[in-house]
Protein backbone atom coordinates (compact mmCIF):
# COMPACT_ATOMS: atom_id res chain seq x y z
CA UNK A 1 0.00 0.00 0.00
CA UNK A 2 2.73 2.43 0.98
CA UNK A 3 4.80 1.20 -1.97
CA UNK A 4 1.98 2.42 -4.20
CA UNK A 5 2.05 5.74 -2.35
CA UNK A 6 5.75 6.12 -3.16
CA UNK A 7 5.00 5.26 -6.79
CA UNK A 8 2.25 7.87 -6.98
CA UNK A 9 4.66 10.45 -5.61
CA UNK A 10 7.09 10.05 -8.51
CA UNK A 11 4.93 11.79 -11.14
CA UNK A 12 4.23 14.93 -9.06
CA UNK A 13 7.99 15.21 -8.47
CA UNK A 14 8.58 15.02 -12.24
CA UNK A 15 5.92 17.68 -12.78
CA UNK A 16 7.63 20.00 -10.29
CA UNK A 17 10.92 19.42 -12.12
CA UNK A 18 9.20 20.34 -15.41
CA UNK A 19 7.71 23.45 -13.81
CA UNK A 20 11.18 24.49 -12.63
CA UNK A 21 12.85 23.83 -16.00
CA UNK A 22 10.15 25.73 -17.90
CA UNK A 23 9.73 28.73 -15.59
CA UNK A 24 11.66 31.08 -17.88
CA UNK A 25 9.92 30.10 -21.13
CA UNK A 26 7.81 32.67 -22.95
CA UNK A 27 4.35 31.50 -24.01
CA UNK A 28 2.95 32.28 -27.48
CA UNK A 29 1.08 35.63 -27.64
CA UNK A 30 -2.37 34.01 -27.54
CA UNK A 31 -1.85 32.46 -24.11
CA UNK A 32 -2.72 34.98 -21.41
CA UNK A 33 -3.49 32.64 -18.50
CA UNK A 34 -2.11 33.48 -15.07
CA UNK A 35 -1.21 31.58 -11.93
CA UNK A 36 -0.92 27.80 -11.85
CA UNK A 37 -2.52 27.46 -15.31
CA UNK A 38 0.28 29.52 -16.82
CA UNK A 39 2.89 27.38 -15.07
CA UNK A 40 1.37 24.19 -16.48
CA UNK A 41 1.19 25.74 -19.94
CA UNK A 42 4.91 26.54 -19.75
CA UNK A 43 5.65 22.96 -18.74
CA UNK A 44 3.50 21.74 -21.65
CA UNK A 45 5.33 24.06 -24.05
CA UNK A 46 8.61 22.61 -22.77
CA UNK A 47 7.35 19.09 -23.53
CA UNK A 48 6.06 20.21 -26.95
CA UNK A 49 9.43 21.63 -27.94
CA UNK A 50 11.15 18.42 -26.82
CA UNK A 51 8.72 16.27 -28.85
CA UNK A 52 8.08 18.74 -31.67
CA UNK A 53 9.47 16.56 -34.43
CA UNK A 54 7.62 13.46 -33.27
CA UNK A 55 4.33 15.31 -32.85
CA UNK A 56 4.58 16.62 -36.38
CA UNK A 57 5.23 13.18 -37.79
CA UNK A 58 2.52 11.42 -35.81
CA UNK A 59 -0.29 14.01 -35.80
CA UNK A 60 -2.50 14.35 -38.84
CA UNK A 61 -1.84 17.02 -41.43
CA UNK A 62 -5.57 17.73 -41.27
CA UNK A 63 -5.05 19.39 -37.88
CA UNK A 64 -2.76 21.96 -39.48
CA UNK A 65 -5.23 22.52 -42.31
CA UNK A 66 -8.00 23.09 -39.76
CA UNK A 67 -5.83 25.54 -37.85
CA UNK A 68 -4.93 27.50 -40.98
CA UNK A 69 -8.58 27.70 -41.98
CA UNK A 70 -9.94 28.68 -38.55
CA UNK A 71 -7.15 30.86 -37.19
CA UNK A 72 -6.27 32.84 -40.36
CA UNK A 73 -3.02 33.88 -38.72
CA UNK A 74 0.26 34.61 -40.40
CA UNK A 75 2.27 33.16 -37.50
CA UNK A 76 1.01 29.59 -38.00
CA UNK A 77 4.02 28.28 -36.12
CA UNK A 78 2.80 30.02 -32.95
CA UNK A 79 -0.80 28.95 -33.61
CA UNK A 80 0.28 25.32 -33.91
CA UNK A 81 2.46 25.57 -30.78
CA UNK A 82 -0.46 27.10 -28.84
CA UNK A 83 -2.86 24.34 -29.94
CA UNK A 84 -0.59 21.42 -29.06
CA UNK A 85 0.56 23.10 -25.84
CA UNK A 86 -3.02 23.40 -24.65
CA UNK A 87 -3.69 19.75 -25.55
CA UNK A 88 -0.63 18.57 -23.63
CA UNK A 89 -1.52 20.78 -20.65
CA UNK A 90 -4.93 19.05 -20.33
CA UNK A 91 -3.25 15.64 -20.10
CA UNK A 92 -0.58 16.97 -17.74
CA UNK A 93 -3.08 18.60 -15.36
CA UNK A 94 -5.37 15.55 -15.29
CA UNK A 95 -2.46 13.16 -14.75
CA UNK A 96 -1.06 15.39 -11.99
CA UNK A 97 -4.44 15.65 -10.27
CA UNK A 98 -5.00 11.91 -10.64
CA UNK A 99 -1.65 11.12 -9.06
CA UNK A 100 -2.33 13.43 -6.14
CA UNK A 101 -5.81 11.95 -5.59
CA UNK A 102 -4.40 8.44 -5.86
CA UNK A 103 -1.64 9.35 -3.40
CA UNK A 104 -4.12 10.73 -0.85
CA UNK A 105 -6.47 7.76 -1.37
CA UNK A 106 -3.60 5.32 -0.83
CA UNK A 107 -2.41 7.10 2.31
CA UNK A 108 -5.98 7.40 3.59
CA UNK A 109 -6.64 3.70 3.06
CA UNK A 110 -3.79 2.87 5.40
CA UNK A 111 -4.32 5.59 8.00
CA UNK A 112 -7.68 4.48 9.46
CA UNK A 113 -7.53 1.60 11.94
CA UNK A 114 -10.18 0.12 14.21
CA UNK A 115 -7.62 -1.46 16.55
CA UNK A 116 -6.77 0.05 19.90
CA UNK A 117 -3.37 -0.01 21.55
CA UNK A 118 -3.97 -3.50 23.00
CA UNK A 119 -4.75 -4.98 19.58
CA UNK A 120 -8.51 -5.20 20.22
CA UNK A 121 -11.23 -4.00 17.85
CA UNK A 122 -12.84 -0.76 19.03
CA UNK A 123 -16.60 -0.46 19.31
CA UNK A 124 -18.60 2.62 18.46
CA UNK A 125 -20.34 4.62 21.16
CA UNK A 126 -24.10 4.48 21.78
CA UNK A 127 -25.03 7.08 19.18
CA UNK A 128 -22.83 5.61 16.44
CA UNK A 129 -23.81 2.97 13.91
CA UNK A 130 -22.40 -0.52 13.59
CA UNK A 131 -19.60 -0.88 11.09
CA UNK A 132 -18.10 -3.66 9.01
CA UNK A 133 -14.43 -4.57 8.97
CA UNK A 134 -12.35 -7.33 7.42
CA UNK A 135 -9.80 -9.08 9.64
CA UNK A 136 -6.86 -11.07 8.37
CA UNK A 137 -5.45 -13.90 10.51
CA UNK A 138 -1.78 -14.87 10.13
CA UNK A 139 0.36 -17.18 12.27
CA UNK A 140 3.91 -16.57 13.49
CA UNK A 141 5.38 -17.90 10.22
CA UNK A 142 3.46 -15.29 8.24
CA UNK A 143 1.03 -17.80 6.74
CA UNK A 144 -2.41 -16.32 6.17
CA UNK A 145 -5.15 -18.41 7.77
CA UNK A 146 -8.04 -16.52 6.22
CA UNK A 147 -9.99 -13.29 5.96
CA UNK A 148 -13.00 -12.71 8.19
CA UNK A 149 -15.73 -10.15 7.76
CA UNK A 150 -16.89 -8.83 11.11
CA UNK A 151 -19.78 -6.60 12.08
CA UNK A 152 -18.76 -4.50 15.09
CA UNK A 153 -21.87 -3.51 17.00
CA UNK A 154 -22.21 -0.29 18.97
CA UNK A 155 -23.43 -0.15 22.57
CA UNK A 156 -27.19 -0.81 22.90
CA UNK A 157 -30.26 -0.27 25.15
CA UNK A 158 -32.42 -1.90 28.02
CA UNK A 159 -33.77 -5.44 28.27
CA UNK A 160 -37.39 -4.41 28.91
CA UNK A 161 -37.56 -2.27 25.76
CA UNK A 162 -35.85 -4.91 23.64
CA UNK A 163 -38.13 -7.70 24.99
CA UNK A 164 -41.26 -5.73 24.07
CA UNK A 165 -39.92 -5.23 20.55
CA UNK A 166 -39.17 -8.95 20.28
CA UNK A 167 -42.80 -9.86 21.08
CA UNK A 168 -43.93 -7.56 18.28
CA UNK A 169 -41.38 -9.02 15.87
CA UNK A 170 -42.55 -12.67 16.27
CA UNK A 171 -45.63 -12.35 14.05
CA UNK A 172 -43.79 -10.23 11.53
CA UNK A 173 -41.06 -12.87 11.28
CA UNK A 174 -43.61 -15.66 10.68
CA UNK A 175 -44.95 -13.72 7.69
CA UNK A 176 -41.55 -12.66 6.39
CA UNK A 177 -39.89 -16.08 6.53
CA UNK A 178 -42.53 -17.57 4.20
CA UNK A 179 -41.17 -15.79 1.17
CA UNK A 180 -43.44 -16.89 -1.70
CA UNK A 181 -44.86 -19.85 0.19
CA UNK A 182 -48.40 -19.84 1.59
CA UNK A 183 -47.48 -21.54 4.86
CA UNK A 184 -44.72 -23.56 6.51
CA UNK A 185 -46.65 -26.82 6.15
CA UNK A 186 -46.04 -26.91 2.41
CA UNK A 187 -42.72 -25.26 1.51
CA UNK A 188 -41.88 -25.59 -2.16
CA UNK A 189 -39.86 -22.41 -2.67
CA UNK A 190 -36.93 -20.81 -0.90
CA UNK A 191 -37.57 -19.39 2.52
CA UNK A 192 -36.57 -15.85 3.37
CA UNK A 193 -34.22 -16.29 6.34
CA UNK A 194 -33.62 -12.60 6.69
CA UNK A 195 -30.97 -11.26 9.04
CA UNK A 196 -32.98 -8.15 9.92
CA UNK A 197 -36.58 -7.00 10.09
CA UNK A 198 -37.45 -3.55 8.87
CA UNK A 199 -38.46 -1.36 11.77
CA UNK A 200 -36.81 -3.61 14.38
CA UNK A 201 -33.27 -3.23 15.73
CA UNK A 202 -32.42 -6.94 16.05
CA UNK A 203 -29.56 -8.82 14.48
CA UNK A 204 -31.01 -12.18 13.50
CA UNK A 205 -28.92 -15.34 13.21
CA UNK A 206 -30.44 -18.53 11.89
CA UNK A 207 -29.67 -22.12 12.72
CA UNK A 208 -30.92 -24.84 10.38
CA UNK A 209 -30.86 -28.39 11.70
CA UNK A 210 -30.77 -30.09 8.29
CA UNK A 211 -28.37 -28.49 5.83
CA UNK A 212 -28.81 -31.40 3.44
CA UNK A 213 -32.07 -30.05 2.09
CA UNK A 214 -31.79 -26.39 3.06
CA UNK A 215 -28.95 -23.92 3.10
CA UNK A 216 -28.16 -21.39 5.77
CA UNK A 217 -29.98 -18.66 3.84
CA UNK A 218 -33.12 -20.72 3.34
CA UNK A 219 -32.33 -21.87 -0.20
CA UNK A 220 -33.68 -25.34 -0.97
CA UNK A 221 -31.41 -28.09 -2.28
CA UNK A 222 -34.02 -29.73 -4.42
CA UNK A 223 -31.85 -32.65 -5.53
CA UNK A 224 -31.72 -33.89 -1.91
CA UNK A 225 -35.35 -33.47 -0.93
CA UNK A 226 -37.11 -36.89 -0.59
CA UNK A 227 -40.51 -37.42 -2.03
CA UNK A 228 -42.17 -37.72 1.37
CA UNK A 229 -40.55 -34.47 2.44
CA UNK A 230 -38.10 -33.79 5.25
CA UNK A 231 -38.81 -31.69 8.34
CA UNK A 232 -36.44 -28.87 9.18
CA UNK A 233 -36.22 -26.99 12.44
CA UNK A 234 -35.31 -23.34 12.03
CA UNK A 235 -34.02 -21.49 15.06
CA UNK A 236 -33.86 -17.72 14.81
CA UNK A 237 -31.72 -15.99 17.42
CA UNK A 238 -32.63 -12.34 17.88
CA UNK A 239 -29.66 -10.44 19.26
CA UNK A 240 -29.72 -6.97 20.71
CA UNK A 241 -26.81 -5.85 22.75
CA UNK A 242 -26.01 -8.65 25.21
CA UNK A 243 -29.54 -10.05 25.08
CA UNK A 244 -30.71 -12.95 22.94
CA UNK A 245 -34.18 -14.34 22.19
CA UNK A 246 -35.09 -17.35 20.15
CA UNK A 247 -37.95 -18.21 17.83
CA UNK A 248 -38.37 -21.80 16.59
CA UNK A 249 -40.14 -22.52 13.32
CA UNK A 250 -40.40 -25.79 11.42
CA UNK A 251 -39.35 -26.68 7.89
CA UNK A 252 -34.33 -29.98 7.34
CA UNK A 253 -29.47 -30.98 7.56
CA UNK A 254 -26.52 -33.35 7.54
CA UNK A 255 -23.35 -31.49 8.29
CA UNK A 256 -21.09 -30.99 5.31
CA UNK A 257 -17.60 -32.53 5.53
CA UNK A 258 -15.20 -29.65 5.79
CA UNK A 259 -11.64 -29.50 4.53
CA UNK A 260 -8.92 -28.54 7.03
CA UNK A 261 -8.92 -25.00 5.67
CA UNK A 262 -12.71 -24.72 5.80
CA UNK A 263 -12.69 -26.20 9.29
CA UNK A 264 -10.18 -23.59 10.42
CA UNK A 265 -12.30 -20.81 8.92
CA UNK A 266 -15.47 -22.14 10.55
CA UNK A 267 -13.91 -22.56 13.98
CA UNK A 268 -12.22 -19.16 13.81
CA UNK A 269 -15.58 -17.63 12.91
CA UNK A 270 -17.06 -19.29 15.98
CA UNK A 271 -14.23 -17.97 18.12
CA UNK A 272 -14.83 -14.46 16.75
CA UNK A 273 -18.55 -14.77 17.38
CA UNK A 274 -17.87 -15.96 20.92
CA UNK A 275 -15.45 -13.09 21.53
CA UNK A 276 -18.06 -10.70 20.18
CA UNK A 277 -20.90 -12.01 22.33
CA UNK A 278 -18.75 -12.11 25.50
CA UNK A 279 -17.62 -8.52 25.14
CA UNK A 280 -20.86 -6.72 24.37
CA UNK A 281 -20.52 -4.45 27.37
CA UNK A 282 -16.83 -3.73 26.79
CA UNK A 283 -15.17 -1.01 24.76
CA UNK A 284 -13.35 -3.47 22.46
CA UNK A 285 -13.53 -7.06 21.24
CA UNK A 286 -10.51 -9.17 22.27
CA UNK A 287 -9.52 -11.40 19.35
CA UNK A 288 -8.40 -15.05 19.64
CA UNK A 289 -4.67 -15.19 20.20
CA UNK A 290 -4.09 -18.80 19.14
CA UNK A 291 -5.64 -21.62 17.15
CA UNK A 292 -4.63 -25.30 17.46
CA UNK A 293 -1.36 -24.35 19.08
CA UNK A 294 -0.48 -21.68 16.55
CA UNK A 295 -0.22 -18.03 17.53
CA UNK A 296 -2.50 -15.79 15.45
CA UNK A 297 -1.74 -12.25 14.36
CA UNK A 298 -4.73 -10.16 13.30
CA UNK A 299 -4.81 -7.23 10.89
CA UNK A 300 -7.45 -5.36 8.93
CA UNK A 301 -7.89 -5.76 5.18
CA UNK A 302 -7.64 -2.33 3.58
CA UNK A 303 -9.51 -1.27 0.48
CA UNK A 304 -7.23 0.81 -1.72
CA UNK A 305 -8.84 2.21 -4.89
CA UNK A 306 -6.02 4.62 -5.61
CA UNK A 307 -4.72 2.69 -8.62
CA UNK A 308 -8.16 2.66 -10.25
CA UNK A 309 -8.48 6.38 -9.57
CA UNK A 310 -5.14 7.01 -11.26
CA UNK A 311 -6.08 4.91 -14.30
CA UNK A 312 -9.40 6.73 -14.70
CA UNK A 313 -7.75 10.16 -14.65
CA UNK A 314 -5.05 9.06 -17.12
CA UNK A 315 -7.69 7.64 -19.47
CA UNK A 316 -9.63 10.88 -19.11
CA UNK A 317 -6.52 12.87 -20.01
CA UNK A 318 -5.83 10.79 -23.13
CA UNK A 319 -9.50 11.01 -24.15
CA UNK A 320 -9.39 14.79 -23.75
CA UNK A 321 -6.27 14.93 -25.95
CA UNK A 322 -8.01 12.95 -28.70
CA UNK A 323 -11.33 14.79 -28.40
CA UNK A 324 -9.53 18.11 -28.79
CA UNK A 325 -8.92 17.24 -32.45
CA UNK A 326 -12.57 16.30 -32.93
CA UNK A 327 -13.57 19.60 -31.35
CA UNK A 328 -11.33 21.42 -33.83
CA UNK A 329 -12.90 19.49 -36.73
CA UNK A 330 -16.39 20.30 -35.46
CA UNK A 331 -15.49 24.00 -35.31
CA UNK A 332 -14.37 23.83 -38.94
CA UNK A 333 -17.62 22.11 -39.96
CA UNK A 334 -19.65 24.79 -38.16
CA UNK A 335 -17.62 27.46 -39.98
CA UNK A 336 -18.30 25.85 -43.36
CA UNK A 337 -22.00 25.50 -42.55
CA UNK A 338 -22.25 29.16 -41.50
CA UNK A 339 -20.41 30.40 -44.58
CA UNK A 340 -22.62 28.29 -46.84
CA UNK A 341 -25.69 29.79 -45.19
CA UNK A 342 -24.40 33.36 -45.67
CA UNK A 343 -23.46 32.89 -49.32
CA UNK A 344 -26.81 33.70 -50.93
CA UNK A 345 -27.25 36.86 -48.82
CA UNK A 346 -23.76 38.08 -49.74
CA UNK A 347 -24.33 37.48 -53.48
CA UNK A 348 -27.63 39.36 -53.29
CA UNK A 349 -25.87 42.28 -51.60
CA UNK A 350 -23.15 42.34 -54.28
CA UNK A 351 -25.74 42.34 -57.07
CA UNK A 352 -27.66 45.15 -55.35
CA UNK A 353 -24.55 47.33 -54.98
CA UNK A 354 -23.41 46.65 -58.55
CA UNK A 355 -26.82 47.67 -59.88
CA UNK A 356 -26.33 50.91 -57.94
CA UNK A 357 -23.11 51.50 -59.91
CA UNK A 358 -20.47 50.53 -57.33
CA UNK A 359 -17.23 48.79 -58.31
CA UNK A 360 -16.26 45.46 -56.80
CA UNK A 361 -13.48 47.08 -54.77
CA UNK A 362 -15.95 49.54 -53.26
CA UNK A 363 -18.47 46.76 -52.66
CA UNK A 364 -15.95 44.87 -50.51
CA UNK A 365 -15.26 48.08 -48.63
CA UNK A 366 -18.98 48.71 -48.11
CA UNK A 367 -19.60 45.15 -46.86
CA UNK A 368 -16.60 45.45 -44.50
CA UNK A 369 -17.72 48.77 -43.00
CA UNK A 370 -21.29 47.49 -42.51
CA UNK A 371 -20.00 44.38 -40.77
CA UNK A 372 -17.70 46.39 -38.47
CA UNK A 373 -20.59 48.67 -37.56
CA UNK A 374 -22.81 45.70 -36.67
CA UNK A 375 -20.05 44.17 -34.55
CA UNK A 376 -19.59 47.47 -32.71
CA UNK A 377 -23.31 47.40 -31.88
CA UNK A 378 -23.04 43.92 -30.40
CA UNK A 379 -23.58 41.80 -33.51
CA UNK A 380 -22.12 38.27 -33.73
CA UNK A 381 -18.90 37.31 -35.51
CA UNK A 382 -19.47 35.92 -39.01
CA UNK A 383 -16.76 33.91 -40.71
CA UNK A 384 -17.67 35.05 -44.23
CA UNK A 385 -17.53 38.73 -43.37
CA UNK A 386 -14.24 38.25 -41.53
CA UNK A 387 -12.85 36.95 -44.84
CA UNK A 388 -14.38 39.91 -46.70
CA UNK A 389 -12.79 42.24 -44.13
CA UNK A 390 -9.40 40.58 -44.69
CA UNK A 391 -9.81 40.89 -48.48
CA UNK A 392 -10.64 44.60 -48.11
CA UNK A 393 -7.49 45.08 -46.02
CA UNK A 394 -5.43 43.34 -48.71
CA UNK A 395 -6.85 45.66 -51.34
CA UNK A 396 -6.11 48.65 -49.12
CA UNK A 397 -2.51 47.51 -48.62
CA UNK A 398 -1.84 47.46 -52.38
CA UNK A 399 -2.54 43.84 -53.31
CA UNK A 400 -3.95 43.50 -56.81
CA UNK A 401 -7.65 42.78 -57.13
CA UNK A 402 -7.03 39.50 -58.94
CA UNK A 403 -4.72 38.23 -56.17
CA UNK A 404 -7.04 39.44 -53.41
CA UNK A 405 -10.06 37.66 -54.97
CA UNK A 406 -8.06 34.48 -55.45
CA UNK A 407 -6.95 34.57 -51.81
CA UNK A 408 -10.58 35.14 -50.81
CA UNK A 409 -11.74 32.01 -52.67
CA UNK A 410 -8.94 29.86 -51.23
CA UNK A 411 -9.59 30.96 -47.65
CA UNK A 412 -13.35 30.46 -47.88
CA UNK A 413 -13.17 27.08 -49.60
CA UNK A 414 -16.17 25.33 -51.10
CA UNK A 415 -17.40 25.25 -54.69
CA UNK A 416 -19.55 28.37 -54.36
CA UNK A 417 -16.74 30.63 -53.20
CA UNK A 418 -14.28 29.13 -55.68
CA UNK A 419 -16.76 29.86 -58.47
CA UNK A 420 -17.31 33.41 -57.21
CA UNK A 421 -13.57 34.01 -57.02
CA UNK A 422 -13.18 32.77 -60.58
CA UNK A 423 -15.97 35.06 -61.82
CA UNK A 424 -14.43 38.09 -60.15
CA UNK A 425 -10.91 37.48 -61.46
CA UNK A 426 -11.95 36.55 -65.03
CA UNK A 427 -14.24 39.53 -65.48
CA UNK A 428 -11.94 42.26 -64.17
CA UNK A 429 -11.17 43.29 -67.77
CA UNK A 430 -14.63 42.67 -69.23
CA UNK A 431 -16.50 45.29 -67.23
CA UNK A 432 -19.32 45.13 -64.71
CA UNK A 433 -22.16 44.62 -67.20
CA UNK A 434 -21.24 41.01 -68.10
CA UNK A 435 -20.21 40.33 -64.51
CA UNK A 436 -23.54 41.64 -63.24
CA UNK A 437 -25.40 39.23 -65.52
CA UNK A 438 -23.34 36.31 -64.26
CA UNK A 439 -23.79 37.33 -60.62
CA UNK A 440 -27.55 37.62 -61.07
CA UNK A 441 -27.60 34.02 -62.29
CA UNK A 442 -25.32 33.01 -59.40
CA UNK A 443 -27.66 34.74 -56.93
CA UNK A 444 -30.62 32.85 -58.37
CA UNK A 445 -28.75 29.53 -58.09
CA UNK A 446 -27.57 30.33 -54.53
CA UNK A 447 -31.13 31.09 -53.43
CA UNK A 448 -32.35 27.81 -54.95
CA UNK A 449 -29.52 25.88 -53.24
CA UNK A 450 -30.47 27.49 -49.94
CA UNK A 451 -34.08 26.38 -50.39
CA UNK A 452 -32.90 22.84 -51.16
CA UNK A 453 -30.77 22.77 -48.00
CA UNK A 454 -33.73 23.98 -45.91
CA UNK A 455 -35.95 21.29 -47.44
CA UNK A 456 -33.34 18.63 -46.75
CA UNK A 457 -32.92 19.82 -43.15
CA UNK A 458 -36.68 19.54 -42.67
CA UNK A 459 -36.67 15.98 -43.99
CA UNK A 460 -33.81 15.04 -41.68
CA UNK A 461 -35.64 16.55 -38.71
CA UNK A 462 -38.70 14.45 -39.58
CA UNK A 463 -36.56 11.32 -39.70
CA UNK A 464 -35.03 12.08 -36.32
CA UNK A 465 -38.48 12.52 -34.82
CA UNK A 466 -39.59 9.12 -36.11
CA UNK A 467 -38.06 7.12 -33.23
CA UNK A 468 -39.56 9.30 -30.44
CA UNK A 469 -42.94 9.07 -32.20
CA UNK A 470 -42.70 5.26 -32.30
CA UNK A 471 -41.79 5.17 -28.59
CA UNK A 472 -44.75 7.41 -27.77
CA UNK A 473 -47.05 5.14 -29.82
CA UNK A 474 -45.82 2.08 -27.91
CA UNK A 475 -46.38 3.84 -24.57
CA UNK A 476 -49.90 4.84 -25.56
CA UNK A 477 -50.65 1.25 -26.63
CA UNK A 478 -49.36 -0.07 -23.30
CA UNK A 479 -51.46 2.46 -21.37
CA UNK A 480 -54.57 1.33 -23.28
CA UNK A 481 -53.92 -2.43 -23.32
CA UNK A 482 -52.82 -3.06 -19.71
CA UNK A 483 -56.08 -1.82 -18.09
CA UNK A 484 -58.06 -3.78 -20.70
CA UNK A 485 -56.03 -6.93 -19.97
CA UNK A 486 -56.42 -6.55 -16.19
CA UNK A 487 -60.17 -6.09 -16.54
CA UNK A 488 -60.64 -9.71 -17.71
Amino acid sequence: MFKLAYLYGIFPVLVFVLLFLSKDLELPPGMEETGISRAFLKASLYIYRMLKGRIKSVSSEKIRVYLRTLEQRKDMENAEAEYFTRKISIVLIMAFAGNLLALFASLGAGSVSHFNEEGAVKRGSYHERDYETVLVATDTSGEELGEFGMNVAAKRYTYEEADALFEEALEEMERTVLGENENLDNVSMDLNLTEELEGYPFEIHWKVDNYEVMGQEGNLKEENIPEEGSPVMLTATFSYGEYDWQQVLYANVMPRVLSPGEKAVKELKELLSKADSESRTKEAIPLPESYEGREITWSEKKTDNSLLLLLLTLIGGVASYVLKDKELKKSLEERQKQMLGDYSQMISSIVLYMEAGMTMRNIFGKLSSSYLREKKNGGPDRFLYEEILMTNRELASGTSEASAYEHFGVRCGGQQYTRLSTLLTQNLKKGNRELLTLLREESKNAFQARMDRARKAGEEAGTKLLLPMIIMLVIVMIIIMIPAYLAF
